[in-house]
């Protein structure tokens, strides 16, 4: 049996700015820069980034021919195009084959569950409040483009079931419930409105946890007495803990705390400063609050109870054998930022020409006029393009 997942290896992404970034002296929130807005063409594009340009069908068949459905199936889930995980360990596991091997005899959809997609509210992430963009409709596409590759070799195919812990980690992050809630519902209401609701379902983590509210509550006051006082606490190196606590520090909302753009670049630039010392104590109870509640997630078995056929799949490095789902084509690519932990900027491949996604903190492209905002009706800001213009 597989280890409790949250428990184990990164469970945080990496999500401060990156060194290679230069501040600009003046705010860029407040410089201009060209913009358009969304329009009906950017439908096809966006479809074709949900896409990985680095599986191919035809070529994956060709190859695997000689193989049973289940191995057929385990091995593209494990193609370097979708897992960044250890594919050996992957390929190994006992329990993923027994799981795709009965789910093929009974000619049912092979499902594979997933946690992922939060509300994060950091102002160098996202210049507005986190809503559904670009990023996120690119992510539902790929995990649709995964489980229609699976039906072309078995016709039931595969349904991801995708657990949203928007309202989860709303403590820890600083969101309100509001916030939370009306990010679900959207993620829920873009599967329709891309017609692949039948592949990808999302749902609320809260609903299933509140089956154990009163163990569960019990086990996280538990667990966040522990790790407040003993942050290093599970054999965790000191080192690792300070990487979390440097994310978490990029990845709390801080917005309702209105720092001006010279303190956002002292809290959250790369030279070392005593103004980051303003969020330290927020920081420490908010990684034990987040510690904590994925501990005493694990303790309910909630996964197990709910969906004891589906194959596990993590956002982030494990040394355990479960699918490390790349969210989109480029993450843990040429791309380390989930799709909610900054902006979509679409840009030519070097290699082939095609276009493709990364995720940038908003802070780093926005103001600049090298790239294009495209914005929607409403005018919320749903990706970065190079610019056309001459500048």
């Amino acid at each position: 049996m597989v280890k409790p997942v949250p428990l184990n290896g990164e469970i945080i992404s990496r999500s401060q700015i990156g060194h290679e970034f230069i501040w600009p002296k003046e705010d860029p929130r407040s410089q201009w820069q060209p913009s358009r807005t969304y329009e009906f063409s950017d439908d096809s594009r966006i479809r074709d980034l949900g896409r990985s340009p680095h599986f191919n069908l035809n070529t994956f068949l060709e190859k695997n021919q000689t193989l049973d459905i289940p191995s057929q199936i385990i091995e593209l889930l494990n193609h370097n195009a979708f897992q960044f995980n250890s594919r050996k360990r992957f390929r190994k596991c006992e329990q993923w084959r027994k799981i795709v091997t009965d789910a093929c005899e009974k000619g049912e959809p092979i499902e594979i569950l997933i946690l992922a997609f939060c509300v994060i509210n950091n102002p160098t992430k996202r210049v507005q409040s986190t809503e559904l963009t670009t990023a996120d409709d690119i992510s539902l596409l790929h995990m649709n483009s995964i489980a229609r590759y699976i039906s072309s070799i078995y016709s039931p195919g595969a349904v991801f079931q995708v657990i949203s812990d928007s309202t989860f980690y709303a403590l820890p992050l600083g969101v309100t419930s509001v916030e939370a809630q009306n990010y679900l519902i959207q993620l829920q209401r873009r599967t329709k409105e891309l017609k692949i609701n039948n592949t990808v379902k999302v749902h609320d983590i809260s609903d299933y946890l509140a089956n154990y509210n009163q163990f569960f509550h019990d086990r996280f006051e538990t667990w966040r007495t522990k790790f407040l006082s003993d942050p290093l606490s599970q054999n965790l190196l000191a080192e690792e803990y300070q990487r979390w606590h440097a994310s978490m520090r990029a990845t709390l909302n801080s917005r309702r705390m209105e720092f001006s753009y010279e303190q956002l670049v002292k809290l959250f630039g790369a030279a070392p400063n005593k103004t980051k010392e303003h969020l330290d104590y927020n920081t420490t109870v908010a990684l034990a609050e987040y510690r904590a509640l994925k501990a005493a997630a694990a303790d309910t078995n909630w996964e197990k109870n709910h969906f004891p056929n589906a194959i596990r799949a993590t956002i982030h490095a494990k040394k355990i054998p479960v699918l490390g789902l790349r969210l989109y084509p480029e993450y843990k690519l040429s791309s380390r930022l989930l799709p909610y932990h900054g902006i979509a900027v679409i840009t030519q491949n070097d290699d082939n020409d095609a276009e493709q996604m990364e995720i940038h903190h908003e802070i780093t492209v926005i103001g600049n006029p090298a790239y294009t905002k495209v914005v929607d009706k409403n005018g919320l800001t749903q990706f970065y393009e190079p610019s056309k213009l001459n500048i």
